[in-house]
């Protein structure tokens, strides 16, 4: 089947009103600004998909695969994505305020610019993930990893760190 037909597919049978799509394949796919608010998610394979500008606001991502997905000014806010695998996903000035990623492999994940702010990222792993500039501000990192993680300009306030000392 055609990505772009499978994409329309997909907008349809979410827009019929039903949001459950969980477990599906959706790898290698192009689904830019496609809207999938509240959906539920759950166990997807969306590797390697494009997901530029997507809306997924609430979603049960819980244990989705997002392994180099371009989320690139995605918005995820309020999504629930725990143990969910973002590995060298690109999330360049995304949005996932009050997301919650607790146990997620976020490893060689650039959040540069991305905004955070209220994330429960505990006990994720954030080793050698770019958060340039990102906004950590009221984010929960308790137990988080964060080896080699670059935190240039990275904002905090109000930020729980990997220790559980309040930063800002």
């Amino acid at each position: 089947m055609v990505a772009s037909t499978l994409k329309e597919l997909i907008h349809r049978y979410y827009q019929s009103g039903d949001r459950d799509l969980h477990g599906l394949d959706f790898q290698g796919l192009e689904l830019n600004q496609i809207h999938l608010a509240e959906a539920d998610l759950h166990r997807c394979n969306l590797t390697r998909a494009q997901l530029v500008r997507a809306d997924l606001t609430h979603i049960n991502g819980y244990q989705m695969i997002l392994v180099q997905a371009n989320l690139q000014e995605a918005t995820l806010a309020a999504a629930m994505l725990v143990q969910a695998d973002l590995r060298q996903a690109r999330c360049y000035r995304t949005t996932l305020v009050n997301a919650d990623l607790r146990e997620s492999g976020l490893r060689r994940t650039d959040f540069s610019h991305a905004n955070l702010e209220g994330a429960n990222l505990a006990g994720a792993d954030l080793s050698h993930a770019c958060l340039y500039w990102a906004n950590l501000r009221q984010a929960n990192l308790q137990g988080a990893n964060l080896h080699k993680a670059d935190l240039t300009g990275a904002k905090f306030d109000h930020t729980i760190m990997p220790d559980g000392h309040l930063q800002g």
